[in-house]
């Protein structure tokens, strides 16, 4: 009872909906189209472009599959049919700016962390943020190396190579992507300004998704009808996950399992070697469950154990997270590869191997968290204390 009646959860369905209004409103042709015009420049070209776009889209609808699949169709027919994009990294680019959905605040995962490890919302916020910016900029900077190394993986048309972004281009570039701009300060501003909680900051983020919307014209009966109904399937499930997993950590507790995870890592001797494990069990079982599934139901095993060992909870939330992204893109079943590949038509072997850099990137990034934790744990602590 206490779970279902969670006042923190009640930010997930709002989150939800704003999320669908970006989609169904079509705001993300101008998201794509300001990104482009402010960093074509770029050696990359669009590709660029894909992750920025991606990080800022995720960063406003917090869901790794959408950010995937609604940039994966806007992207792929016009850089590879048109443009003769290599299709691997295209497809990479698109997989991995999707999974920044998860790390980029507001972020659904951490409000249900939240709730499961009893933590605060806006320091796991604050938390993922820049671990969040570090891998866009990271995927970003390996984009310009291989561009500047085989121009071929990007060819630039003639028309490309004379037009260079004066100031009246990238001036309607920040135009058009105003609006996410002013979602985020919205939700995080209201959030770390003192003047909402995560949930009123998840509505003022709602409202403001709905308000730009209606003043572009641009949300149909039609669209906010499918919004409405996308937000309660969503929602539903989640929440029905929740319930679930939060019924199995009853069990587990009535059983003493919890007890049992705190003595196997104390027996480990080391915490580090327990980290090893985790790091590992989740890598394997995120090639073949689903992301949000696999953190409820695994949480209730690992909290204890972390616990136990001295880490901090926020910073395993985001080390945790960073690993949930490496799933989503790991074969044979990672999911944002399996919705790469149906929005675009390509096939499976190719989002598969366009996708293998990024994920040693993202793995990179998690071994980073280990050997230097103040890379999550700094903001949080410095802004909240």
């Amino acid at each position: 009872w206490d779970t279902t009646t969670s006042f923190v959860l009640v930010a997930i369905p709002l989150f939800v909906f704003m999320g669908e209004i970006i989609s169904g409103a079509q705001l993300v042709d101008r998201l794509y189209s300001g990104v482009s015009r402010l960093i074509s420049g770029l050696p990359g070209g669009l590709v660029q472009t894909n992750l920025f776009a991606c990080s800022v889209f995720a960063a406003c609808s917090g869901s790794s599959v959408a950010s995937a699949a609604t940039m994966g169709r806007v992207a792929y027919h016009e850089q590879v049919g048109r443009r003769g994009y290599q299709a691997r990294i295209v497809l990479g680019s698109v997989a991995a700016g999707g999974t920044l959905g998860i790390l980029i605040p507001p972020s659904i995962f951490f409000i249900v962390f939240a709730a499961i490890a009893d933590e605060s919302v806006g320091r796991l916020f604050l938390a993922g943020l820049v671990p969040g910016i570090v891998m866009s900029a990271l995927f970003m900077v390996y984009v310009a190396i291989r561009a500047v190394i085989d121009p071929g993986l990007v060819p630039r048309g003639p028309a490309e190579r004379q037009q260079v972004p004066g100031l009246a281009a990238r001036l309607r570039g920040l135009l058009e992507i105003w609006p996410f701009f002013l979602l985020m300060v919205a939700v995080l501003g209201s959030l770390y300004g003192g003047v909402a909680t995560p949930t009123e900051a998840a509505g003022v983020g709602a409202a403001a998704a709905l308000l730009i919307a209606i003043g572009y014209r641009s949300l149909t009966r039609e669209a906010l009808k499918a919004a409405c109904l996308g937000t309660v399937r969503t929602s539903a499930m989640l929440f029905f996950i929740i319930i679930s997993a939060k019924a199995m950590a009853i069990a587990l507790a009535y059983y003493g399992v919890p007890g049992m995870m705190k003595n196997f890592a104390a027996g480990l001797g080391s915490p580090y070697l327990l980290l090893l494990i985790i790091s590992v069990v989740y890598l394997l079982l995120g090639t073949v469950f689903e992301d949000f599934s696999l953190m409820i139901i695994m949480l209730p095993f690992v909290l204890p154990m972390i616990r136990a060992s001295g880490f901090d909870q926020v910073w395993f939330g985001v080390f945790m997270t960073v690993l949930l992204q490496a799933g989503l893109m790991s074969p044979p079943v990672g999911l944002n590869l399996f919705v790469i590949q149906g929005v675009t038509g390509a096939a499976l072997s190719e989002v598969v191997w366009g996708s293998l850099p990024f994920l040693v990137i993202m793995l990179g990034v998690g071994v980073v968290l280990v050997l230097f934790p103040p890379l999550a744990i700094w903001l949080p602590s410095y802004w909240i204390g």
